[in-house]
């Protein structure tokens, strides 16, 4: 019978820790006979390793591998025996529990397995035996380099991009293609959901056929031997697809992206992975016209921002609102009510009144079955001829004119 080998850690059955955490543990090793050994030792290990082979050389080539090796932990007891003992002792059979224990160092960076290299910790036990190669157990754990939101305001500041293209159709440009993303943060930790607005004004006479927004993680690895070099990944984390918007028209979405278990962002540059994250937003047209890209950066913490306001953005998910301009005046404002999916709204402006917008509901037939209207806290989301996205109206402000079966809505600013 082989030698068996258990290694567990103390209170933590995941064996996750925060850099400058303790961690400690048990090794239980079982032996049937009594064995010759020099020494039995326990270490903890900790380093990042980059290798990769460049095209256009030959595989046996000095110059064909980069590489890089960064030590970042090495603890080592010895339970026993000593460091370079050359005598054996006997170690008689039975069970046998040794104990390990270590402060990790606070600028650990977190594990990290990708394409070209890895950030990596384990549990090593060692049984040095006396003409025979070395019994070896091992025990991966996983280190979090902890990113606090909280500590710095720059992760509450909302994200907010925009950009304009025109087409060229038969030699002549058309109108402009306005996007605009924005979130409520910069800064997210695995677990929540990246809430997002995405307007889409498209005022020129190209359909687009479909839009997206996804999230990607973008990892550098530099390795220093033979020579200095840069090589880089991406993965994909998550992605939201959308329809079509046609011409002269716009589209609101209002969506979100999950965050799953992913490494937080580096922002320290002492080790030869570099991981950070970004927002991708992509529009496509129709026939030949280049595709619109947007790029925005993002923050993954450890520790995410303590603000309740996150469940009122929630609650808005999923919703679109379609308008159409009208050729016969530039003031005619088009929005959406929803209401399961029940209630209708056209949004116009009467230019005879600065301060009132009349909403016709079709249909109107559960308002007048004695529907609580002082409840009714469905959302309104108003298009305008702005670049801005639409903000809500709370159907809490709508007041039920029964002798013109309308509602109207007062205090309003277009």
């Amino acid at each position: 019978m082989p030698i068996e080998c258990l290694i567990s850690f103390d209170n933590n059955t995941q064996g996750v820790y925060y850099a400058g955490q303790e961690l400690s543990g048990v090794v239980d090793l079982t032996v049937d006979t009594t064995k010759r050994v020099k020494a039995i030792h326990i270490t903890v290990n900790g380093y990042a390793k980059i290798r990769w082979i460049k095209k256009g050389y030959p595989r046996d080539s000095e110059r064909a591998m980069c590489r890089a090796y960064r030590s970042y932990l090495s603890s080592r007891s010895y339970v026993l025996g000593s460091c370079g003992s050359t005598t054996s002792t006997d170690w008689i059979a039975g069970e046998y529990s040794y104990t390990f224990h270590v402060i990790l160092p606070e600028n650990l960076p977190t594990s990290f397995d990708g394409k070209y290299g890895q950030i990596h910790y384990e549990i090593i036990t060692t049984i040095d035996r006396s003409g025979r190669y070395p019994k070896v157990y091992k025990l991966p754990f996983t280190v979090i380099q902890p990113l606090d939101l909280n500590t710095d305001n720059i992760y509450r500041v909302p994200l907010d991009i925009l950009n304009r293209k025109r087409f060229w159709s038969f030699c002549c440009p058309t109108g402009p293609l306005t996007v605009k993303f924005s979130t409520p943060y910069c800064g997210y930790a695995p677990g929540q959901k990246i809430h997002f607005v995405l307007y889409i004004n498209n005022e020129s006479s190209i359909d687009i056929t479909h839009c997206h927004v996804k999230l990607k993680q973008e990892v550098t690895y530099e390795a220093h031997d033979p020579h200095h070099e840069l090589r880089y990944d991406k993965n994909m984390i998550a992605r939201k697809d959308f329809g079509n918007v046609l011409r002269w028209s716009r589209r609101v979405y209002r969506d979100c992206l999950e965050l799953p278990s992913i490494p937080p962002t580096s922002l320290k540059t002492s080790c030869p992975i570099t991981v950070g994250y970004v927002i991708k937003i992509g529009v496509k047209p129709t026939e030949f016209h280049r595709k619109m890209k947007l790029k925005v950066p993002v923050t993954i913490g450890s520790i995410p921002i303590m603000d309740n306001s996150d469940n009122l953005t929630a609650n808005n998910n999923n919703i679109v609102a379609d308008s159409n301009d009208s050729h016969n005046s530039r003031n005619a404002v088009n929005g959406v009510v929803t209401r399961n999916e029940s209630l209708s709204a056209i949004v116009s402006i009467d230019e005879r009144y600065d301060e009132r917008v009349t909403h016709t509901l079709a249909p109107l037939s559960r308002l007048e079955d004695g529907l609580d209207t002082e409840n009714f806290n469905t959302p309104i989301i108003l298009v305008t001829d702005v670049d801005n996205p639409p903000d809500y109206v709370s159907m809490s402000k709508l007041r039920l004119d029964p002798e013109i079966n309308s509602i109207d809505i007062f205090d309003i600013v277009v």
